[in-house]
């Protein structure tokens, strides 16, 4: 554990240890000099140079408790930012099937990378110095004054991080059932916010607000306990780093003097030097709860962190000439760029689909057809790389996710628009591009001249893409797929939830679209499957046949 804490220790957390053994070491030459004046006054001697050591010692150590106080609250932000970061790359490129709540989710990028930023900027270096500034003072006390007592006040320091090591493991359980109760908060309120209509067409307003009360009440009650605990620490500290080690320093000071074994000044200089030893053990005891919470909120980060994708090397998106050089196992389609052989994809555990085999060419439209429950929708996900799947190839090479998330864009059932204007929604495929680029993929996915838009690329798009209608919807979703330059679109379902005047329009644009790219339509409807150069029929999880509309369409009825 020590060993883990050391390395969780950033650059900053050093430059904390190195500022405290600075000031450790300037308030002890502080003492010193305050010993040296006090003896020079009681012998009527020049205590002048004394006192202006102590000044000098007192300007050092000031300046750099100073720097060290700053240090956190510069380095906390970056640590944030940078953890922050490697959660939303995870949470980005995560399997649609990732069974994660959304509540965990938001507290993993949120609240835990706080507390755990907070760990590392703020509790983990004054930790390490409290093992630094004891020793430093330890080194005067025993050079300046006697090796005897800082042999004494050596073993009561080594107690601190004993007594706090274990109040940290008896008291972690505690600190994971605070966890899971604000999790389970978060994402009770997160799914209230999304169903809130729901919930007032059924008039359920009265109970979700008393399971988020119940659930809130949960959560203040695990908060008070932990700030009980963290009292308690701070009253163990405090009694016997404080109350008995003190006493016992004052009466060895007082011993030392009235033996004659220490001079009045060197009494007050191990009062002094003292008070030097509690500080970091006192400090950390009021930072406990910072410690137990930051260090849990670490080992969630790095288990919601451990199975990440490590980075590939490699294009970073395909191009059609790449997909369909030549080479590789020649067994694979030589005219396809996405190939399919013996494919599987599995759900939750469970396989979906099984031995798939489908050849997609490099232009045209290839319509995948089947009833609900299939296996349709998983396909589409495992072709864009949502969903892992094995058998996938992209030209004469084995698929991985990043190679089909970069080769492949992908059209929902439901268009997903964000709030602000058309050309923030094509923005996102493509940041650098021209206004003239966005309203050529407008035009390719089915708008008119004027693009049938009010105000253009500036029409304003409100939540739950209101705003512009449901075919202006799903085309500026083509056009944004088409703004991304991959040469394969996956449209699943594009048209379920438009009605038939517009449905026609969109299987119009995907027609025209694979004339200049692969496009795979993922439809139950036989009548739009019929545009299509292929067709692929899925039963069971498993593709059963393949060929033209008018052959494969013709031996079985529409589902």
């Amino acid at each position: 554990m020590i060993l883990r804490m050391l390395r969780d220790v950033p650059a900053s957390g050093w430059a904390i240890v190195a500022l405290s053994a600075l000031r450790a070491a300037a308030l002890s030459a502080l003492a010193l000099a305050v010993a040296r004046g006090v003896d020079f006054t009681l012998g009527a001697g020049d205590a002048g140079p004394s006192w202006l050591a102590a000044l000098a010692a007192l300007v050092v150590a000031a300046g750099a408790e100073g720097v060290s106080a700053a240090v956190p609250s510069r380095s906390q932000p970056r640590e944030e930012a940078a953890w922050r970061r490697l959660i939303a790359l995870k949470s980005l490129a995560s399997s649609l099937d990732a069974d994660v709540p959304v509540g965990e989710r938001v507290s993993s990028g949120g609240v835990e990378v706080e507390r755990f930023a907070h760990y590392r900027a703020s509790f983990l270096g004054p930790l390490v110095a409290g093992a630094v500034v004891p020793a430093v003072v330890l080194v005067v006390i025993a050079a300046a004054v006697s090796w005897g007592v800082a042999l004494g006040l050596a073993v009561c320091v080594a107690l601190a991080p004993v007594v706090i090591a274990w109040f940290l493991g008896r008291f972690r359980a505690s600190s994971g059932r605070y966890r899971g109760v604000s999790a389970r908060l978060s994402a009770t309120f997160l799914e209230t916010m999304r169903v809130r209509h729901t919930m007032r067409m059924l008039d359920a307003g009265a109970q979700r607000r008393a399971v988020l009360a119940r659930q809130a009440a949960d959560v203040r009650d695990e908060v008070m306990a932990l700030l009980r605990r963290n009292q308690l620490v701070i009253l163990v500290t405090d009694a016997v780093f404080g109350i008995l080690a003190l006493t016992a320093v004052g009466v060895l000071a007082v011993a030392g003097v009235r033996d004659g074994w220490l001079t009045p000044g060197l009494g007050i200089a191990l009062l002094l030097l003292s008070g030097l030893l509690r500080e970091p053990v006192d400090r950390l005891g009021r930072s406990f709860y910072v410690g137990l919470a930051g260090r849990a909120a670490g080992d969630r980060l790095r288990a919601d962190l451990a199975d990440a994708d490590p980075p590939r090397r490699g294009p970073a998106r395909w191009r059609l000439d790449d997909a369909l050089a030549p080479g590789g196992d020649g067994a694979l389609d030589a005219d396809a760029l996405l190939t399919l052989r013996d494919a599987r994809v599995a759900r939750g555990g469970v396989e979906v689909v099984t031995n798939a085999d489908l050849a997609i060419p490099a232009r045209g439209v290839v319509a995948v057809v089947g009833p609900s429950g299939a296996g349709k929708s998983s396909l589409a996900y495992a072709l864009a790389g949502l969903i892992p799947a094995d058998g996938i190839w992209l030209g004469s090479e084995r698929a991985t996710p990043d190679g089909l998330r970069a080769s492949v864009a992908y059209i929902p059932q439901r268009a997903v628009l964000f709030h602000g204007t058309v050309r923030d929604n094509l923005l996102l495929a493509r940041p650098d591009a021209t206004d003239e680029q966005m309203h050529r993929a407008l035009e390719s996915a089915g708008f008119r001249a004027h693009h049938g838009l009010t105000r253009g690329l500036d029409t304003p798009v409100r939540e739950g893409a209101a705003g512009v209608s449901g075919g202006q919807a799903q085309r500026i979703s083509i056009a944004r797929a088409l703004l991304t330059g991959r040469p394969i679109l996956v449209a699943d379902e594009a048209t379920a939830h438009l009605d038939p005047e517009t449905s026609e329009r969109v299987i119009e644009t995907l027609e025209a679209v694979g004339h200049e790219r692969s496009v795979v339509m993922i439809t139950h409807r036989h009548d739009e499957a019929r545009i299509a150069g292929s067709v692929a029929v899925v039963e069971a999880g498993r593709i059963t046949r393949v060929g033209r509309p008018a052959d494969v369409l013709a031996t079985g009825d529409e589902p």
